[in-house]
């Protein structure tokens, strides 16, 4: 046969599909060569996006000065966005609750303690944000209000009166740097007074020993009543 009549049968003997010439198989390898390659660099690609996209919602530390820019125009932001972002860092504990109060847990990251910064600064910058906080020690900061007895003006502040508290991720306790401790007493009207009805805890932890994982706070009292919360800190900043 000519080079312009390049033919093949089949099995049988009957005339088939013309053959592709020798530049058409040539150009078929090279794209077969090309076809991986190109889908390596769009999975590398995606990858790459992925991994710059997840921390950006996750606990980090130490802050950098991007960061601390970020949470300094959180701050400073108008509207309530800064306060919807806040109350994610705050969970209730209707297990327990004296009456019409419920005890609450709330976390202050380095993060937060930022914008909370800059939203009470005046004359205050993100380049002063950035010099005030990048590269200096920060704390990580858990605050109580546990409710838990009735009214009570004999009870003291005795080691059996304080709740036990224990803070833990990935199976592994955390020991706070600081403990403080006081009487609860609730918000209420002027003239009016309510004795304490459970204990407010401030607990300070070496920031750099918090992973932005699961996080969870299990609280008893001495009247055996049992709470527990998690923080995810894969999706708080």
């Amino acid at each position: 046969m000519s080079g312009n009549q390049q033919q093949a049968y089949t099995v049988g003997g009957n005339l088939a599909t013309r053959m592709p010439s020798l530049q058409q198989l040539k150009d078929h390898q090279q794209l077969l060569r090309l076809q991986p390659c190109s889908s390596s660099i769009t999975l590398f690609v995606l990858l790459a996006t992925i991994a710059l996209a997840l921390p950006a919602f996750a606990y980090d530390y130490p802050l950098s000065s991007e960061t601390i820019r970020d949470a300094y125009f959180l701050g400073k932001g108008s509207g309530g966005a800064g306060a919807d972002f806040l109350a994610e860092y705050a969970h209730t504990l209707p297990k327990l609750k004296i009456g019409a109060y419920t005890s609450v847990v709330r976390l202050e990251t380095p993060y937060t303690q930022i914008a909370e910064h800059a939203r009470e600064t005046l004359n205050y910058d993100s380049q002063d944000a950035v010099k005030d906080f990048l590269d200096k020690p920060a704390v990580f900061r858990v605050f109580l209000d546990i409710c838990f007895r009735y009214p009570d003006p004999n009870v003291g502040t005795s080691e059996a009166d304080k709740i036990r508290i224990k803070m833990s991720q990935d199976d592994k306790e955390i020991v706070p740097k600081s403990v403080e401790r006081s009487q609860y007493y609730p918000f209420q009207d002027s003239g009016a007074f309510i004795p304490s009805i459970g204990e407010h805890v401030q607990m300070d932890f070496d920031a750099g020993k918090i992973e932005s994982s699961p996080l969870t706070i299990e609280i008893d009292t001495p009247n055996g009543r049992h709470a527990e919360t998690t923080f995810d800190l894969s999706t708080l900043k």
